[in-house]
């Protein structure tokens, strides 16, 4: 006698929110109805953006929500690091049929984005980008 197989059923899983500090930068991650909104606060460089590429790609590989949106109103400086940190997370999401937000740039963050034309890159992969 052949038993068909059976396959579990696996629940989404469920993100709380947390919040990782790791010298210059706070990461928050809330979760919403549809969405994750991953709140950065404090200054993006070479020794902090690997922190912030460890949480969006971990969110990213769970698969836990359709859009992420990750607000940068509260940040307060970016470099070079954070820009492939970013664009690295939008490949992942990509990947994965993932939206992925980018809200609340400005001052130089925003500068050195548009230098880097990081809102045409995100809308060509069908991402949005919201300069302040």
């Amino acid at each position: 006698m052949k038993l068909a197989p059976f396959r579990r059923w696996r629940k989404k899983p469920r993100v709380e929110e947390i919040r990782l500090e790791a010298g210059e930068i706070t990461v928050r991650v809330v979760p919403g109805s549809n969405q994750l909104t991953i709140a950065v606060t404090g200054r993006t460089t070479v020794d902090s953006s690997p922190h912030l590429r460890s949480v969006l790609l971990g969110l990213l590989r769970t698969g836990t929500a359709p859009v992420l949106v990750i607000d940068l109103s509260a940040q307060t400086y970016l470099d070079m690091s954070g820009i492939a940190t970013l664009l690295e997370a939008l490949k992942a999401a990509s990947e994965r049929s993932v939206k992925l937000r980018l809200a609340g740039m400005s001052g130089q963050g925003r500068a050195l984005a548009e230098i880097a034309q990081l809102d045409t890159i995100y809308r060509a992969w069908g991402s949005e980008v919201e300069f302040r």
